[in-house]
Formats: C-alpha cells, sequence, structure tokens
C-alpha cells in the first residue's frame, strides 16, 4: 500500500533528499537518483540522525543497505515508524525476493541512463599504519641520532649506530605488529560485529571480502579455507577486521611477539652503549 499519513522529507546539508513517492521511497543525490519499491524495504531503521533502508534478501545473502545521513533526529524516528507502518506484508509460503533487483538507479550526470551495476571491488583496508608511520618516524629519530654520534665521536661509530639501531627498530616494530594481531584476534570477535566472508579474487590472489553495516564491500587478510570464512570488525572503524580462529589466533602471535622482543633487547642496549659517549657517558 502506498504512504497516505504526513511523512517528513529528510533532508541533509550535503543536498541528498529521501522521501515517499506513491508505492516507491525517492532518494535523490546530486549526482544520482534512487527509486526503491516498497515491496524491496524489509524494514527502515532510525539511528540517530541517520535512516537506513534495508532490502529484503533470501536467507543466503546479505541485505542492502541505503542510508541517508545528517538529518533531523526526531524526522528520522517519524520517518522509519511511517513507512514501517506501510510496508507490504510478506506471504506465508512465498521466497523473500532479492529487493535489490527491484531498485533503479538513475545518473543525473546523463538524464535518462540507469546506472549499470558493476561488482563492487573491497576496499584493501587502510594504507599507512600504525606500524608504518611508527617505523618512519623511528627512522628519522634514529638518522638524527647517528649523525650526532657521527660528528660527536666518529663516523664508524655513527654508521654502528644506525646499523644496529635498525635492526632493534625493525624488530621491535615486528613484535608490536605480532602483539597488536593477537589482541584484535581476542577483542574483535567478543566486541566486534561478526559476519560471514565469502571468497574474491583481488591484485591476481583469492582472499576474503565482507559487507560492513554501510554495506560497503572490505577485504580482509586470510589464507584460502573454504568457500567462506567469519569474519568480526570494529563496529566504530569497519576496516579493522579479522578471522574468526579461536583461542590459536590469540596465543600464537602474543607469544611470538613476547619472543621477539625478548631478541630486540640486547640489540637496543648495544644501541645505547654505542650512543651513550657522543653525550658525555
Amino acid at each position: 500500500m502506498s504512504i497516505t499519513s504526513p511523512i517528513p522529507v529528510l533532508q541533509n546539508d550535503a543536498g541528498s533528499e529521501l522521501r515517499s513517492v506513491g508505492e516507491e521511497l525517492l532518494l535523490r543525490h546530486p549526482y544520482e537518483e534512487v527509486r526503491i519499491p516498497l515491496a524491496a524495504i524489509a524494514r527502515v531503521r532510525a539511528e540517530g540522525r541517520q535512516v537506513a533502508l534495508e532490502l529484503r534478501a533470501p536467507a543466503d545473502l546479505e541485505p542492502t543497505v541505503y542510508r541517508m545521513a545528517d538529518v533531523s533526529g526526531a524526522a528520522a524516528s517519524v520517518f522509519a515508524d511511517t513507512v514501517n507502518g506501510v510496508l507490504p506484508d510478506r506471504a506465508d509460503g512465498v521466497e523473500t525476493v532479492d529487493g535489490s533487483t527491484l531498485v533503479v538507479t538513475l545518473d543525473l550526470r546523463n538524464p535518462g541512463e540507469e546506472v549499470e551495476e558493476e561488482e563492487e571491488a573491497p576496499d584493501p583496508g587502510p594504507g599507512f599504519t600504525f606500524v608504518k608511520w611508527a617505523g618512519i618516524v623511528s627512522g628519522v629519530a634514529l638518522i638524527a641520532l647517528s649523525a650526532a654520534v657521527g660528528i660527536e665521536v666518529n663516523a664508524s661509530r655513527g654508521i654502528a649506530t644506525l646499523l644496529l639501531g635498525g635492526l632493534g627498530m625493525a624488530v621491535v616494530l615486528v613484535a608490536y605488529a605480532a602483539i597488536w594481531s593477537g589482541w584484535e584476534a581476542w577483542y574483535l570477535p567478543r566486541y566486534g560485529v561478526t559476519v560471514e566472508g565469502r571468497q574474491v579474487f583481488l591484485d591476481g590472489r583469492t582472499t576474503y571480502a565482507y559487507t560492513d553495516s554501510s554495506g560497503k564491500l572490505r577485504a580482509v587478510s586470510s589464507s584460502p579455507r573454504g568457500d567462506s570464512i567469519r569474519v568480526a570488525y570494529h563496529p566504530r572503524r569497519p576496516r579493522e577486521a579479522v578471522r574468526c580462529e579461536g583461542w590459536g589466533s590469540v596465543i600464537k602471535p602474543m607469544l611470538g611477539g613476547a619472543v621477539i622482543l625478548a631478541v630486540a633487547a640486547p640489540v637496543l642496549y648495544g644501541t645505547y652503549r654505542l650512543a651513550l659517549p657522543a653525550f658525555g657517558g
């Protein structure tokens, strides 16, 4: 049935608009127009100042979700309640339709042309991680320290400080990465969002990808072991994800990181002893 009761039009500062038009919802952005029939919608959720339109999907498929952000929280609540109240009932015994197949998207930059749906490439994850940035900062500091040693003592000692310190830094960063991996393997399955990941072919290799709560496809590092896996990701930082593999994935990297740190200790102490004479030690 169509929406006949008063319902707000949702708008945001980005120029997007969500309104009801007869038997469908119209989600309009500056660059495209999305027409979503009521029959394609499973439910509408008001999430603070955001509205999420979750489409119907068979049990074996992840439902598509369209979102409208930065709107009035009060208007979003009224909108969700009204639309949910008029969604068509599901008939018993009838297979659930994939709502995404009923959606029509028009490219407003080329009026009249329907946007062709392409298979989405998974987001490969963050580029510069903490480990990389820490390596860059530590490297600059080590070069400055080695230069000071070379000037105050001699060039040979400066070069030795650079080489030994570089080895120590590399070992510490590897240890940090291992320990952090173990921490995430413990934390995310317990406090994150767990979903199913499926195999994809990315950059010449087979890996896994999952869909986060915003509908974005993201890659997760894992060796191929079947068609699907369980993936847990951080609810506020969906790029942070791990494969759910039990306690082995927690204990092994933690112990490995501890062993590596033990190896790094004498290397770092040797660097300290090399640099000490430059500061009057």
